[in-house]
């Protein structure tokens, strides 16, 4: 399940605020894990985040969808 977003920073910063939630080592001692998972460009240039483990809001919940197609790797 993942959430799309139109800026990577978003993508970020949706994954941070889901690590603060859990208490991830960074958060705390300012050391080790920083994020839940990390975004994944798009063919439409866009970037998927992973949130299938993520506490979703209602909103995020209906905007999740099932796949996206990877943007090709240049040679």
């Amino acid at each position: 399940m993942y959430l799309i977003f139109s800026t990577e920073q978003d993508a970020w910063t949706r994954s941070e605020t889901e690590g603060i939630e859990r208490g991830l080592a960074y958060h705390v001692t300012g050391k080790g894990t920083r994020y839940v998972t990390s975004p994944k460009l798009t063919d439409t240039d866009e970037y998927a985040l992973d949130v299938s483990s993520f506490n979703l809001t209602d909103e995020e919940a209906s905007a999740t969808v099932d796949s996206y197609t990877p943007k090709p790797e240049e040679e």
